[in-house]
């Protein structure tokens, strides 16, 4: 977004808010879910182990 608007200098604390919406715009649910998909790991949720085992 910045580029976009030409500024290509950021001070210190114009990173910390860049930098917070950022961080908080990817570490979201969602990716945390498709994460664990991706690498075919169960959350630690005795429910969720049970149910992924079948048994």
């Amino acid at each position: 977004n910045l580029a976009r608007r030409c500024v290509y200098y950021i001070n210190k604390e114009g990173f910390l808010l860049a930098f917070k919406n950022a961080f908080f715009n990817i570490f979201i649910y969602k990716n945390y879910k498709k994460a664990f998909k991706a690498f075919r790991l169960v959350p630690i949720n005795a429910q969720v182990v049970l149910n992924y085992l079948n048994i």
